[in-house]
Parts: structure tokens; sequence; C-alpha cells
């Protein structure tokens, strides 16, 4: 960012932002229901079929835009713009494209449960948090990523370009025959901005990655969302029926928190016996903390965890 950047005023950042929102809608977030599909992707190869079935279907709808996208192993979650029944017939023609490219590399899916809904995004921030939700998706549940490592969605690019000094390929450039084997199937054409890396099309060439960095007044705004506001995220989830998952950081601040509004506690471990029994409870039903968060930031023993949550 030049030092020409910094000097515009915030309020000019914000109603650039705004002018943005109104003139590339209507927005929704398009996710699909785990408990009720098997596991979609179990391993690189699926996810790489995942991904390129995506950017071979948004190159045919050239009137659905995704902003970004998250794949994890037993559903997705995707910010699209565009009219709601293009981006339902988006889904659907993703769905079977890879029903397809599973069916003819003899991998057993059922995807009769695979089936998605559209929340409609209706302001600015809800965009900022839907798009920063879907972002922090991946590496939430698998802890040993970061926002720049989880490989299966368009987060790791988001305010990071280094993509651009890979040596990758322009996917029309490629062979016929080349084609055809990473779309894994007869349909081997695509936009021409689609690029290729080890057999995977790069999500930042067939997102609208830029369009949704524009949605924040620069890169500062969506780091500082994508780490502190975890409370937004939390109510996303329960909308999306979802469970929610918060960094061991986030979960030990928002406790301390807790402590200090219930109990004027600030130390977790302080608290009297039976006020951490109430903190663990509240834990596990509003946090979705796990034993391990709760024995960790309480200083519970592990028997008492069992005693109260005997099921996980």
């Amino acid at each position: 960012m030049s030092r020409a950047d910094h000097a515009v005023p915030f309020y000019e950042k914000e109603q650039k932002c705004e002018h943005l929102f109104r003139s590339e809608g209507p927005f929704w977030h398009l996710y699909t229901d785990g408990s009720k599909t098997d596991m979609l992707f179990a391993d690189t190869e699926e996810f790489i079929i995942g991904i390129n079935g995506l950017g071979i279907c948004a190159s045919r709808f050239t009137d659905v835009h995704i902003y970004t996208f998250t794949l994890m192993n037993d559903h997705l979650h995707m910010i699209l713009s565009g009219l709601q029944e293009r981006c339902k017939a988006f889904f659907d023609a993703y769905k079977k494209h890879i029903k397809s490219v599973f069916r003819r590399n003899a991998r057993t899916k059922n995807l009769k449960g695979f089936c998605c809904e559209l929340l409609e995004i209706t302001d600015l921030r809800m965009l900022r948090n839907e798009i920063v939700y879907v972002n922090r998706n991946g590496y939430l549940v698998h802890p040993e990523h970061t926002p720049f490592t989880y490989p299966w969605g368009c987060g790791p690019y988001m305010f990071n370009p280094t993509y651009k000094a890979v040596p990758c390929q322009h996917f029309n450039s490629l062979s016929l025959r080349e084609r055809r084997k990473i779309s894994r199937s007869r349909e081997a054409t695509a936009d021409d901005a689609i690029m290729v890396l080890n057999g995977m099309l790069l999500p930042p060439t067939f997102c609208y990655t830029k369009e949704a960095e524009s949605m924040f007044r620069d890169a500062h705004h969506y780091f500082n969302m994508l780490s502190k506001n975890f409370e937004a995220y939390n109510e996303i989830a329960k909308r999306l029926h979802e469970k929610v998952f918060i960094a061991d950081e986030e979960m030990y601040s928002a406790i301390s928190a807790l402590c200090v509004k219930e109990f004027n506690i600030r130390k977790p471990s302080d608290l009297a016996p039976k006020e951490k029994i109430e903190i663990a409870r509240r834990m596990r039903l509003e946090y979705n903390a796990s034993s391990r968060q709760i024995r960790s930031i309480l200083k519970l023993e592990q028997r008492i965890i069992d005693e109260m949550f005997p099921t996980r």
C-alpha cells in the first residue's frame, strides 16, 4: 500500500466499498450441510477434483461470480453474486460435474444429501463478515493450518499476490488431452484467465478475489476482522446451523470477558469450583468448546469434564 492510500480518509474508503457493494450484487452465501453428506473430499486428489470443477463451472456461468469459497471434507461454503436462480443452477451444474467425475473414477460417493442453501447478504457489513467466515472455516477446523496454508479455498490468496510469482500455465494453452485430464471430462474449455499449477486450477484466477478485497477498506481492515471478530462468526454459524469453531486464543479472550461480566474475575482458572462448572457448560453450549479447551482454560480435571459431557 502506498503512502497515498494511507492518506485517503476513512469515510472515503468506506463510501467506495459501499458503492461497490451496491453495484455488484445481489450477494449470497451458498452452503451445504455436512451432517447430511457422506465424506465428499477425502484426499488431495478429490479436493483437486472439487476445485477444478468449480473453475470449469465458473467458466460456464459467467453471470455468477465467486468471491471466495472453502471446500471441507463433507461440505462447502461460497460467497457468490448473481441472480438467485442462476446461483442455484451453478451449484446444480457443479454437483452434476463432480458426481460424474467420481463415478468415472470409481470413487463411490453418495451425493443425495449434497444440496445447497442460499443465505441472502443484505448489506456491506454482512458481506464482510460472511467472506471472513468462509475464509476462516478451513483453518479453524484444521488447527495445523493458518489462514495462509489451508489449500482448498480462496482464503490464502486474499491480499496475498505471491501466487503470481509461481510458475504456472494458462489452462487454455495446454493440449486438449492435458485439459481433459485436469477437468476429468470432455469439457475442456475455460476462461482465458484461468491458470493451472500442479494439475489444479488456481482459485484467484477463476474467483473475483480482487473484488472481494475491494469490499474491505484495506488489508489491515481485512486481517483485523479475520483475527478478532469471532462473535460475529459465532452468530453466522448459528444461522447456518453449523458447529462453532473458535481458536484457542479467541476462546480464552471470550471466556475471560465472560468471567469478568458474570463473576468479576478476570482469570478463568481462579473461579470457584461451582463457577467453573457453570462456565464450562456455557463454553460447550455457546462456543462449542472442545474438552481440551475447557480443561486448559478452566483447569478442570478431565474426570469432571467427562462426567459433564459423557457423550463426547
